[in-house]
């Protein structure tokens, strides 16, 4: 992918042993409607995955990093929105689509202590985001501190809702390092999730998520 002369864009993306085969064919195709290239690591540790694959655009000069997760669901159109957007605005390091939280009805991402902001049709600044499909000014990514990417327990050594994730660990250090981060509220991707269907009493179709099911239905049964 050219954004303009000599600026290039190369993809990544961490993939568990089995996926859904839907979802990375669309990936892939939307990548390739792009002409953009993709490098995908299998593997249990996340962060170790993503950490070497950066590097290694790094070392092959690349100037923009595409980051994508195996569940998110999204076209070309979504991919050119946001490199259009990096390339016009000087003052973006790294942007983000905006994505649901798989099962929770809240965004990917967080503004310090705000809980709701503005949306002015321009990109929104973030103190953290997600990595379902973001852009990453290189340049700025060889200054932050390493290691990119720490799971930290919280203070009692134990990993409750306290404890710093490995994505939430790297937008700190990219936080730290003077880059910026926005998320573009105009670029809604999708968020892969299991869906049940159900015949119900009548026959007809219902359907759940798999712990409203267990919860639910389930329970209903005789």
């Amino acid at each position: 992918m050219v954004l303009h002369k000599n600026v290039t864009v190369a993809a990544v993306m961490t993939a568990p042993r089995y996926e859904a085969v839907w979802c990375r064919n669309k990936i892939e195709f939307a990548l390739n409607q792009a002409g953009i290239p993709l490098t995908v690591s299998g593997g249990v540790f996340y962060g170790q995955c993503m950490q070497r694959m950066l590097q290694q655009l790094l070392k092959q000069g690349v100037d923009y990093a595409l980051t994508i997760d195996f569940d998110s669901v999204f076209t070309d159109k979504h991919i050119q929105r946001l490199l259009s957007i990096v390339a016009q605005e000087d003052e973006i390091d790294a942007l983000c689509a905006i994505q649901p939280m798989r099962g929770k009805e809240r965004i990917l991402g967080s503004r310090s202590k705000e809980s709701s902001v503005e949306w002015t049709g321009k990109p929104i600044q973030l103190r953290t985001g997600h990595f379902g499909l973001t852009v990453l000014d290189l340049k700025k990514l060889a200054s932050v501190e390493k290691p990119w990417f720490v799971c930290v327990p919280d203070s009692n050594g134990e990993f409750t809702d306290e404890r710093i994730d490995d994505d939430v660990y790297f937008w700190r250090q990219w936080e730290k390092a003077g880059n910026t981060l926005y998320v573009d509220p105009g670029c809604r991707i999708g968020h892969m999730e299991e869906m049940i269907s159900v015949l119900d009493d009548n026959m007809q179709i219902q359907c759940w998520k798999p712990d409203q099911w267990e919860s639910d239905f389930a329970s209903t049964v005789d």
